[in-house]
């Protein structure tokens, strides 16, 4: 019973601090990344840099959930190798962001941008117009967003943990 308690105290940690991080400062990609690389210790300033432009559904555009495509670098980082020619490790990445992949659609219902916005907002607001990000805010986007990331950031630290 310990080692649950201890393991949700963990994973609690993760959900908080990508929380907060995209709460404040905003950029759902690099959020899930940054609570992933802070936490387990891997990556590093280019690996961040990188996961940016897959923030609110592949720049700005609502497509495959950014939060995802930041768990998703991690999931590649931690099983990825670099020897191009070792077609089983691809494999093995590609089936395990398979999984991360589907085990978000079970949660969420989608791995949409633009859908998980329409469920928790009632629409999608294209965050490049200034002023369908301004009515964003106002309905409370960065209220629900970081949710979506708490929840994609506890997701696959589970998954990567186990």
């Amino acid at each position: 019973m310990k080692e649950k308690n201890s393991s949700d105290l963990l994973l609690n940690t993760f959900e908080k601090t990508a929380h907060d991080y995209e709460k404040t400062f905003h950029g759902c990609s690099r959020y899930v990344f940054k609570t992933l690389q802070d936490h387990l210790n891997f990556g590093d300033g280019p690996s961040l840099k990188a996961s940016n432009p897959l923030a609110a559904g592949v720049a700005m555009r609502g497509e495959t959930c950014g939060t995802l495509l930041g768990g998703l670098l991690a999931v590649g980082i931690v099983t990825a190798k670099e020897d191009l020619k070792d077609l089983n490790a691809l494999n093995n990445t590609l089936a395990a962001g398979f999984r991360l992949a589907r085990n978000v659609e079970n949660e969420l219902g989608t791995t949409n941008c633009t859908k998980i916005q329409t469920n928790r907002l009632g629409r999608f607001y294209r965050l490049a117009d200034p002023e369908q990000y301004k009515t964003f805010i106002e309905a409370g986007g960065y209220k629900e967003c970081p949710k979506v990331v708490a929840k994609i950031a506890r997701m696959t630290a589970e998954f990567i943990l186990d």
